[in-house]
């Protein structure tokens, strides 16, 4: 995955949903919400927008929402010494670190 889209937008909008209530175990029926027009209207939100003007804001939105969960639009770009100091990049290498010091001590 490497853009924000409305089928992910509407997961984490139902999984959040889930989060906040007060249930024990997951149903498309939560009491009085469904969350399956729920995730419709979410994912219809984005893939019907009203006319080009709407079109236009959605995509803008979808760029937004990419940016602030993958960071530069331009990774592709980014030299190697820039993607090797990136969070997910740093966290690989120390779980690496931590496993291999885990084999070497047994």
């Amino acid at each position: 995955m490497h853009k924000v889209t409305p089928h992910s937008i509407a997961y984490v909008s139902c999984q959040l949903r889930f989060t906040l209530s007060s249930v024990t175990s997951w149903r498309s029926m939560d009491g009085d919400f469904d969350y399956i027009p729920f995730w419709r209207t979410i994912v219809d939100f984005f893939e019907r927008p009203p006319g080009r003007a709407a079109q236009q804001k959605v995509e803008q939105l979808l760029a937004w929402w990419t940016r602030k969960v993958f960071g530069t639009s331009r990774r592709a770009e980014l030299n190697d010494g820039a993607k090797a100091n990136m969070s997910v990049n740093a966290l690989a290498r120390q779980r690496a670190q931590l496993d291999d010091a885990a084999f070497d001590s047994d």
